[in-house]
């Protein structure tokens, strides 16, 4: 059975809005870099362009738009030389993260409702440190090329919402070899992506201080 359907995914998120951004700031900096502060680095990191302004997302009832105030690209990698998650951060416009929230999680649940994913497990629902989780995950990372997982983690306080792509590694050398390996990294890896969005100045300064 093909992946292709969430392997998609990625390239229906972004549509290019018509009016350029402010880039004085750089508000998800320190999310960037806190992401990056252990055993999960970046390969590439690329800024959103500053004429992105919103996203498009295809739900049952026609198209919606998700605004892009600011957002980041990282491909993480980690002990491996194949990667392991592809995550994208952004930040809302001010006023509009709860039509966001509600367009982000209707999207969701409509993938859970469709069973994207082969022996896709029900929608998985959370929150850490003040950071909403939701996640679809494959039932085994057996005979399951592309992506195995996919999780949107949102934190209202700072209007950031994170998508995280998490990647299978068909060939040596590999950072996970069974389910139970998997999911304890899966596992780590969306709590410290939650406590990033918590605190990520905190956090991010802590590695700085750290490299």
């Amino acid at each position: 059975m093909t992946h292709r359907p969430l392997l998609a995914i990625p390239l229906l998120l972004v549509a290019l809005g018509a009016h350029a951004q402010d880039r004085a700031a750089d508000p998800l900096a320190p999310l960037a870099r806190c992401i990056q502060r252990g055993q999960f680095q970046a390969r590439t990191q690329d800024r959103l362009p500053a004429g992105a302004t919103t996203r498009t997302v295809d739900l049952a009832a026609g198209e919606r738009q998700v605004s892009t105030a600011d957002g980041y690209r990282l491909m993480l990698f980690r002990s491996s030389s194949l990667p392991i998650a592809n995550v994208k951060i952004e930040r809302s416009a001010a006023g509009s993260f709860a039509a966001d929230r509600a367009t982000i999680v209707a999207q969701m649940e409509e993938m859970s409702a469709k069973a994207r994913l082969p022996q896709q497990r029900p929608l998985e629902t959370d929150t850490r440190d003040d950071v909403e989780v939701l996640g679809l995950n494959h039932a085994s990372i057996a005979h399951s090329p592309g992506v195995i997982g996919m999780y949107t983690l949102l934190h209202a306080a700072s209007g950031t919402v994170a998508t995280a792509y998490l990647l299978n590694q068909p060939a040596d050398p590999r950072d996970f070899a069974t389910d139970a390996q998997y999911e304890a990294l899966r596992s780590e890896f969306i709590d410290s992506l939650a406590a990033c969005m918590a605190a990520p100045g905190r956090q991010g300064e802590g590695a700085v201080k750290e490299s």
